[in-house]
């Protein structure tokens, strides 16, 4: 195991964030590095309004956008063991209008049915993008531009207009390509099938208050909202606020939980979460998951053959997995947000990092390119 240094960390992530800044890349950042359960670094730079010139804090609240991810793929094993369904259960078991689904193609502006998909997705492959359902790419992208999303008041009705209006965008199992709302939505609804309660509720009732996340909603209270970060962009060379209203995704009503990017939270509460995944399941005497269930996350599902070219990630369960990095040990995982989130954890060394901001379109995907420069600067901090 090699071990961080406090002081080297905040030498070399700390004067990259004040450059972002400076240079009106972010309107600000907060960053948390832990390692074996001990806080190396907590700081945050910049603001949470940039307008305002409101500074961020300890308690400044993230839209976390597609780190909801990684805790509907919790939800979801919390449902496996106690035997409500497996994730190898083909998907038409819980939801037969799969089976009338083609795979589609584009002709002109349109898409139309192509074929019937080779093989039926099953239910983890709505969690690691491989079900086709509402998959990136030309078809997806274009379903996604027509989506009413401000008049789908819930995950179901976002599912049931996808199954009723919709062809698969890719082919199942076979293919990979990121999924960024619907495919976990059809989790949420399994989650919510079986346990009898709203999906925000099951979450709230089995995570967020065993591991004590409080600022952590799919609907914030007004003091949530209070601490909520003001979305960014960059336009003309200068750092803007953009205005979400009361949306913690998009234009999604609060009533869409949408199980793939809707939560809000505090860098502090998704440290909680994310020690909980490095404990296995366990965050001192609470058990969220028993260690051989929760062991189904971080695994690579998607085989090398699949992802193509990429031999260097995989996917989890709602996580990225690295196989064959040159900064990461093999093992790492985490994913980011489209608001510029970002977390790993990597096992092999009992690293917890965290960095998050709230841009709109400029630095956010993927981490962009700070939060990737985030992650250098901690691997580079080594005793």
């Amino acid at each position: 195991m090699k071990e961080l240094s406090p002081k080297l960390l905040f030498r070399n992530v700390i004067p990259n964030i004040e450059r972002d800044i400076s240079n009106f890349d972010i309107a600000g950042a907060s960053v948390l590095v832990a390692q074996k359960g001990e806080l190396l670094l907590s700081e945050r730079r910049g603001f949470s309004d940039v307008e305002s010139r409101e500074p961020l804090k300890d308690n400044s609240v993230f839209r976390l956008a597609s780190m909801t991810k990684p805790v509907t793929a919790i939800a979801a094993l919390i449902a496996v063991e106690r035997g409500w369904f497996s994730l190898d259960d083909p998907i038409t078991d819980y939801f037969s209008q799969f089976s009338e689904l083609y795979v589609g193609r584009q002709e002109g502006g349109e898409i139309i049915p192509d074929h019937k998909p080779y093989k039926m997705p099953k239910v983890y492959n709505f969690l690691t993008h491989t079900s086709g359902f509402m998959a990136s790419g030309a078809l997806g992208d274009l379903y996604d531009s027509r989506m009413p999303y401000p008049e789908l008041l819930s995950n179901r009705q976002a599912v049931d207009y996808c199954l009723t209006n919709h062809c698969l965008t890719l082919e199942p199992i076979s293919k990979v390509s990121y999924c960024a709302y619907q495919a976990f939505d059809v989790v949420a609804l399994l989650v919510e099938k079986f346990s009898g309660m709203s999906y925000s509720d099951f979450l709230s009732k089995e995570i967020f208050e065993p591991l004590g996340m409080k600022d952590t909603t799919y609907r914030p209270t007004e003091n949530i909202w209070r601490r909520t970060v003001t979305m960014s962009n960059k336009v003309e060379g200068r750092i803007v606020n953009v205005d979400m209203g009361r949306h913690t995704f998009e234009q999604f009503p609060l009533t869409y939980t949408s199980a793939g990017a809707g939560l809000v939270g505090t860098v502090y509460d998704y440290y909680t979460f994310a020690r909980m995944l490095l404990g296995r399941g366990m965050l001192d005497d609470v058990q969220i998951l028993k260690r051989e269930t929760f062991e189904l996350m971080p695994k690579a599902y998607v085989p090398k053959s699949v992802m193509g070219e990429n031999s260097i990630t995989s996917w989890g369960l709602g996580v990225q997995v690295y196989l064959n990095d040159g900064n990461r040990p093999a093992g790492t995982y985490g994913w980011s947000g489209a608001y510029g989130t970002h977390f790993w954890i990597d096992p092999e060394n009992e690293i917890i990092a965290i960095y998050m901001k709230n841009s709109r379109w400029h630095d956010s995907h993927g981490a962009g390119n700070t939060g990737r420069q985030f992650e250098r600067d901690v691997y580079a901090s080594f005793r």
